[in-house]
């Protein structure tokens, strides 16, 4: 059972997540958090706040290991239970659990009695530290909250080797006997867990209060009657009230798409639409950008790998690296694939290098490919973008990260920060790394500065075109990831505009939510020079302006300008010099029949 918990206070709420990790018996806990922002203030500025609240939601999933699986889910929303609604679209639990509120009290901005009218999912509302209880009662009405309360109760009795009480309360003079709790259970009525059957007749409050008295929990479901202000109902408060760790459950009831309500609601001005467009933004900046810091415990990493049965292969794209290539490949393979088993696969994918870096690779026992070598009956480019698009041919992993070679300042976190949310969080598909670029000038090195493509043409591109992306601090960085059944159906370009291409089509085809970027603090690498920079703007905007284009019915790269002449200086004149520069947009490689083949996809790509 996949059980979903609503944190709102994780300091004090470890009975609530070991009552949900004795619900979920062996499937999955997912902590989910919202930080609700008020007033003025964007979305955005809780980003601070997740990093610390994700940090607090590990800690309490670290008591449920090893062996438990566990994902912390930190959220941002204007009011918190619209979020905790969203979430469970999203995940789509088995059941969701809730910290008990008394009636009217404010909870994620909604009460209890909210909640359990029209719940998300079905819902268990817990009082107390019931996974600690040894004997369970059960009061059983019949209807729909019945099998799930039954359900439950007996989940928790596994969890501390305890029993369950069924009690069915039966109308005065009716005369049943106990096969009326085999009728309204069935078989579950019987299972090894449950202790005693009892009916009884008489006002239920009185009998189930007398019964209570002798055991440690209660579960029932909220006895209100259908559609009533109070779904508790008179009983349900009284139940309650007298125990000191209960359990309340409700069946979900279809509810109206979200989705649905938000578009109705959409204004079409331009200015309310750059408000909701930045709203959606700012949600995602915090959900979705984690650091480095936070998938350190490679052992939780790996124990997640190897449940999900995943290999991860790393690429490392070169083009004369020789003063760098040795560096990284040592960084990753002593502490991602010697000390912990995290990487499956480490290759070097090579753009015909004419120095040393392939000598040292192959020294270093990596396998080395040269990209015009694969696949060869496709032709070949120069760029990239190309031996991104090849390597996905030679690597075998689920998982595929690029990692550029030409740092100085290697380190596993460059791997092992952005395979961490896809392996802790199934619905993210790409993830792209971020951080701050010293510049080096001469034999200075300035703290910032670098980056320059970024903040001038990749960045307010994106705004302008793809506000949706704006809150990706650095498209362009070299050290990203996804898997591979969202990677094969994404075309590729060919040169410097792969990774804007890359995050525009995954929006495209996945959704914003499917993004993530992780903090990786400082990464010192090759300053190149302004000519080189200006060519590789000059790739980014051909990209963004064939994908507008697209989106409009038109062609607008087709009447661009290919050749792009740039300004140089000698002997005291100034001179053109002219450069074509043509990005070329390869196919999804899952439409390659070499691919397919190799691969073993059974049958054409759409």
């Amino acid at each position: 059972m996949k059980v979903l918990v609503a944190i709102t206070e994780p300091e004090r709420e470890s009975a609530l997540v070991e009552t949900a990790a004795a619900l979920a018996c062996d499937g999955e806990v997912v902590l989910a958090s919202v930080i609700e922002v008020t007033g003025e203030n964007t979305l955005a500025s809780a980003q601070p706040e997740a990093r610390g609240r994700r940090r607090a939601l590990d800690a309490l999933g670290a008591d449920l290991r090893p062996g438990r699986q566990v994902r912390s889910l930190v959220t941002v929303a204007r009011v918190g239970w619209d979020a905790i609604r969203e979430a469970c679209a999203n995940e789509r639990p088995d059941l969701l659990l809730v910290g008990w509120r008394r009636p009217g009290w404010n909870l994620l901005g909604t009460t209890i009695e909210a909640i359990l009218r029209d719940p998300p999912s079905d819902v268990a509302i817990v009082k107390g530290a019931p996974a600690r209880a040894r004997r369970i009662l059960v009061p059983v009405r019949g209807g729909r909250y019945a099998q799930l309360a039954a359900r439950l109760g007996i989940e928790l009795a596994k969890a501390h080797d305890g029993s369950v009480t069924l009690l069915h309360v039966a109308e005065q003079g009716g005369g049943r006997q106990r096969s009326t709790l085999y009728q309204l259970l069935g078989e579950r009525a019987y299972d090894e867990r449950v202790e005693r059957l009892v009916t009884r007749s008489g006002d239920p409050a009185r009998v189930i209060g007398e019964e209570l008295a002798e055991h440690d929990a209660i579960v029932f479901g909220a006895t209100g009657r259908e559609g009533a202000r109070d779904p508790l109902g008179p009983i349900g408060h009284a139940l309650i009230d007298a125990a000191r760790n209960a359990v309340v459950v409700r069946t979900s009831a279809p509810i109206a798409s979200t989705v649905f309500v938000e578009r109705t609601r959409l204004p079409q001005e331009r200015a309310d639409r750059s408000r909701v467009l930045g709203e959606i933004v700012d949600k995602w900046f915090v959900e979705n950008t984690f650091s480095s810091s936070e998938f350190a415990d490679l052992r939780r990493l790996v124990e997640a790998k190897e449940r999900q049965n995943l290999r991860i292969s790393v690429g490392l794209p070169t083009l004369n690296e020789e003063a760098t290539i040795r560096q990284v490949i040592r960084a990753i393979r002593s502490r991602l694939v010697e000390r912990f088993p995290l990487i499956d696969e480490l290759a070097v994918i090579d753009s015909r290098s004419d120095d040393r870096t392939r000598k040292i690779a192959e020294d270093e026992g990596v396998p080395v490919f040269i990209h015009d070598e694969i696949l060869p009956e496709t032709g070949t480019y120069r760029g990239k973008g190309e031996g991104l698009w090849k390597s996905l041919q030679v690597l075998t992993g689920d998982i595929v990260v690029w990692v550029d070679t030409d740092v100085t300042s290697a380190h596993p976190k460059f791997v092992y920060g952005i395979v961490g949310p896809l392996l802790l969080r199934p619905d993210l598909q790409f993830v792209k790394a971020f951080y701050q670029r010293p510049l080096r000038i001469g034999d200075d090195l300035q703290a910032t500065g670098g980056g320059r493509v970024t903040e001038l043409a990749a960045r307010p591109i994106l705004n302008l075109f793809f506000p949706e992306l704006s809150g990706i601090v650095q498209p362009l960085s070299g050290e990203q990831a996804g898997r591979r059944a969202l990677l094969e159906q994404l075309p590729f370009f060919s040169g410097y505009g792969v990774e804007t291409g890359l995050l525009v089509d995954t929006l495209q085809r996945a959704g914003l939510g499917a993004i993530a970027q992780v903090d990786m603090k400082q990464r010192i690498h090759r300053n190149q020079s302004l000519h080189e920079l200006s060519m590789m703007s000059f790739e980014v905007l051909q990209v963004a302006l064939k994908r507008v284009g697209e989106a409009q019915n038109t062609n607008l790269l087709e009447e661009a300008n290919f050749t792009m002449k740039l300004i140089a200086a000698s002997g005291g004149k100034l001179h053109l010099e002219m450069h074509d520069i043509i990005d070329v947009e390869r196919p999804p490689i899952s439409t390659v029949p070499a691919y397919r083949a190799m691969h073993k996809l059974d049958t054409p790509a759409d």
